[in-house]
């Protein structure tokens, strides 16, 4: 698995957040928070729990603040947390689901009704529902994480080319999903 080197504008910033410097936590924040909201609706497929997910990521940023004079790679650190986050949010909603609670949960994660954009963007959440987990996985954080194929594999733990591969895979199984639908 390849070793993503440290950003020199990263240096500074792992500084801050190790210090417990709150300016740098909140520099981290404005940075990488959109792209890890968008990167959790990917995989979770419901943005209260994909904000929930990042603000866990946070918090655990901040907790184990001492650590992360160790990171390498920022990014990569925080979307693997949020891959880990996003995987025990998916498990409670799971456990939620198989106590009867499956109505509640489909009713908060439905986009509201009408419009060709909205009935497109169905289709394609969707379609993306139907990925096996792996796949919807790279696919949330290349399209929404907007991370190399590279930092891919370094935050699940996998090849370039594994990475790679579940990327090309997953947009074949969408293509042909939203051609039949």
């Amino acid at each position: 698995m390849p070793r993503l080197a440290r950003t020199p504008d990263d240096t500074p910033l792992l500084a801050g957040l190790a210090a417990g410097r709150e300016d740098a936590f909140a520099a981290a924040y404005d940075r990488f928070a959109a792209r890890l909201v968008a990167a959790a609706w990917g995989m979770l497929g419901n943005r209260a729990d994909a904000e929930d997910a990042v603000q866990d990521v946070f918090v655990s940023m901040v907790r184990s603040r001492a650590s992360l004079a160790e990171v390498e790679d920022l990014g990569a650190y925080l979307f693997t947390s949020l891959r880990h986050a996003a995987a025990r949010r998916w498990q409670r909603r799971s456990a939620q689901r198989s106590r009867g609670d499956a109505a509640l949960a489909e009713a908060a994660a439905a986009p509201p009704a009408g419009g060709a954009a909205i009935e497109r963007a169905d289709r394609l959440d969707r379609a993306l529902a139907t990925l096996p987990r792996e796949q919807r996985e790279v696919v949330a954080l290349k399209i929404d994480g907007g991370l190399t194929f590279a930092q891919i594999g370094a935050v699940l733990g996998v090849s370039l080319n594994t990475a790679a591969s579940r990327y090309r895979y997953a947009l074949g199984r969408l293509r042909t999903s939203l051609e039949e639908s």
